[in-house]
């Protein structure tokens, strides 16, 4: 499971290693779910979000590094081997709602690239095959996007990453049952497609 619902309200997906501190970002997630800070209005409740999870993964981090006898001293200050895609909506200077996206590479000291204010789309994790798509300046017509067109897109990335590394015959990271989910100011987090098997974790959680 890569794609995580946060609050209800952001979603976090990752990419790179799988693990750290001998521990699935899965699993790490799954306890995280109530430690999460609530929105108390104080403050830009996005950032806070962006804030506890660099906080808590360069922690882990560096236990990782501890346990398996690794110098932090020596270890450059942005090498990050994994990190998260964090969307969600925050207010503007003036009030008003603006879409936010941040890519987030955890490392010593985490690098945060930020994609907000504008139509666009960011990526993470295998990206060859996206960016030589990306060439030229021909991206895709963002402002003329429908959601389904949105979602289209999306799927349309993942499925051609995950076909170029067949036909090359290179071992496959992408591909499988693709995760889609809406984030929306009205609405917030919703699953529009999820794989099963964590759907029914989900529900199971829910019930108990």
């Amino acid at each position: 499971q890569k794609v995580f619902p946060i609050r209800g309200v952001f979603g976090l997906a990752t990419f790179g290693n799988a693990g750290v501190n001998f521990r699935s970002i899965f699993n790490h997630m799954d306890e995280l779910n109530e430690e999460f800070p609530k929105d108390d209005k104080t403050e830009d409740y996005f950032s806070k979000i962006s804030k506890f999870i660099v906080d808590y993964f360069e922690y882990q981090l560096k236990l990782e590094w501890k346990k398996t006898g690794v110098d932090e001293n020596m270890m450059p200050d942005n090498h990050s081997t994994f990190g998260f895609l964090l969307c969600g909506h925050k207010k503007g200077a003036n009030g008003e709602v603006i879409a936010i996206s941040q890519r987030i590479f955890i490392a010593k000291k985490s690098v945060i690239q930020e994609l907000t204010g504008q139509f666009g789309c960011m990526i993470s994790g295998v990206d060859d095959v996206v960016k030589i798509l990306w060439q030229n300046n021909t991206v895709a017509n963002y402002p003329a996007f429908s959601l389904q067109d949105a979602v289209d897109y999306a799927k349309f990335l993942i499925r051609t990453t995950a076909d170029w590394q067949r036909f090359l015959g290179k071992f496959p990271t992408v591909g499988g049952d693709i995760d889609v989910a809406l984030i929306t100011n009205q609405a917030g987090f919703r699953w529009l497609e999820q794989k099963p098997l964590y759907r029914m974790l989900e529900r199971e959680e829910k019930t108990v």
